[in-house]
């Protein structure tokens, strides 16, 4: 079922705050903050704390040069940003909708972005507020939030991912984080494009687009599957379109043919160098660990555009962060491993915050006493998840005490728990230090149907009720 398309009710990441503000869910901080340090510390404890979106309007050093934090780190922000409901299982539905009926995205003359444009000797880096972050970070890292735009040599598809780049010197920038240079389930990512030009000596066009709407911005940070059919460009912008019921607005480059997005704060152009490779790290990670690259990429900028009193938008990465992960990537998941198993019979799948590619709930119209088996190595095939608990299609994938009551209930050790696939770490680039999680985990059948009689009908109200009453909650005036 397609949802009603409805347009988002604003037009950039400037207009999103404007609805915020409306609501109350934002917070100005008119008091000096340090960037280094002690803004991210302000942004961490507000964060654990389940605060508003901050506004820093006094950053050490930056005059009149503001920057926002925590824009979607609650369910009402999300949900504004979606344009749905304040209710996980809403904004899912819109998720899973938007990556399954995208939006191709338009070309225009020109926009906001181009407000002001820097090359040459005048371009540095340094120009907005780039915090210190963590306290084990190796220097400033710029754009946090920010998608970093490059083009299929091949193919000449677009990519936009959320990567980590550290500042270096005014015009040079380490590029790291998921940009690594592998294929993965969405199809070759901004590392396969730099490693391919590399192979024939070219430079890569490279672009980091700051401060766009929000819906990029988590679609550039979510694994969007391939499109399919007619679409092509970018999977990223058109899954955004399909989310904010409007097609994305792009311009292009000064520098390259790479397209960005009309409306973003800023936009820095340069390229990737081939065969050059610098040190970038440590920087804190939402693995809840620091990673380290020795042999990171080597962007040198060439042009920065950017709105006129550009607003910075940065995160900071740890366990609890302005970003969720869960939700986006539980929707995408699950339109993508519907289409790579098959099976349609999946109703939900969802990414607890337990670690990086550790745990998938899976939700399903159960057909036999073996399907749960079949849907876990089904998903092993495709991709590399090491965890994974499969639940009937009653259970409430995103309540982790139902889901460990299923567990503890219907869940057999010599039955029911099977041994995972064996996944060896993902191939690094040569020099980087990240992470490594176990190369095992396990599947656990905690479904009730087809073992027997020993499991009553579960005592819970049915999701058609329910959502009835979702849909009326705010009528009942109740929190």
């Amino acid at each position: 079922m397609t949802l009603e398309r409805k347009r988002v009710a604003y037009t950039d990441m400037r207009d999103f705050i404007r609805l915020l503000d409306e609501k109350g869910l934002v917070h100005h901080v008119t008091a000096e903050v340090d960037p280094v340090l002690e803004l991210g510390a302000v942004a961490a404890r507000s964060l654990e704390r389940q605060g508003p979106a901050i506004i820093f309007d006094n950053v050490k050093g930056y005059p009149d040069k503001p920057m926002v934090v925590n824009l979607l780190s609650t369910i009402e922000q999300v949900a504004l940003a979606f344009g749905t409901e304040p209710d996980e299982a809403k904004i899912h539905e819109r998720v899973v909708d938007g990556m399954n009926h995208r939006l191709p995205s338009v070309e225009v003359d020109s926009g906001p972005c181009k407000d002001v444009i820097v090359s040459g000797d005048d371009v540095d880096l340094d120009f907005i507020p780039t915090p210190l972050w963590h306290e084990h970070d190796g220097g400033q890292y710029l754009a946090t939030t920010a998608g970093v735009v490059t083009r299929d040599p091949i193919t000449g598809i677009l990519n936009i991912g959320l990567y980590r780049a550290m500042i270096k010197d005014k015009q040079t920038l380490g590029l790291s984080g998921g940009i690594r240079g592998r294929e993965s389930s969405t199809g070759p990512g901004g590392g396969d494009h730099i490693l391919s030009n590399e192979a024939e000596g070219r430079p890569t066009p490279i672009a980091i687009v700051m401060g766009t709407d929000p819906l990029v911005t988590l679609s550039a940070g979510s694994p969007v599957r391939p499109n399919s059919g007619e679409l092509e460009g970018s999977m990223e912008y058109e899954a955004a379109g399909g989310w904010r019921g409007e097609a994305t607005k792009l311009v292009k480059c000064e520098t390259s043919d790479l397209l960005v997005p009309a409306d973003a704060e800023v936009v820095i152009e340069g390229e990737v160098l081939p065969y050059e490779r610098t040190e970038e790290g440590p920087h804190g990670e939402s693995t809840g660990f620091y990673g380290q690259n020795k042999a990171a990429f080597v962007i040198k900028v060439k042009t920065i555009t950017h709105r006129k009193d550009p607003l910075t938008y940065g995160l900071i990465c740890q366990r609890v962060e302005d970003y969720p992960r869960q939700l986006l990537r539980s929707g995408s998941m699950q339109s993508r491993l519907v289409q790579r198993t098959g099976k349609t019979n999946i109703s939900e799948v969802y990414f607890p915050e337990v670690g990086r590619h550790g745990m998938l709930i899976v939700s399903a119209d159960i057909k036999s006493r073996e399907e749960p088996r079949e849907i876990m190595e089904a998903i092993w095939d495709a991709e590399a998840w090491r965890w994974i608990i499969v639940v009937d299609d009653d259970c409430n994938v995103r309540d982790w005490e139902e889901v460990m009551w299923r567990v503890v209930s219907a869940a057999d050790v010599d039955e029911d728990v099977f041994p995972g696939r064996v996944f060896p770490p993902t191939p690094r680039l040569r020099g980087e230090v990240d992470f490594i999680q176990p190369a095992r985990g396990m599947g656990i059948d905690a479904t009730m149907k087809f073992k027997g009689e020993n499991f009553r009908p579960v005592n819970k109200v049915s999701r058609h009720i329910m959502d009835g009453v979702v849909a009326r909650w705010e009528e009942f005036g109740l929190p």
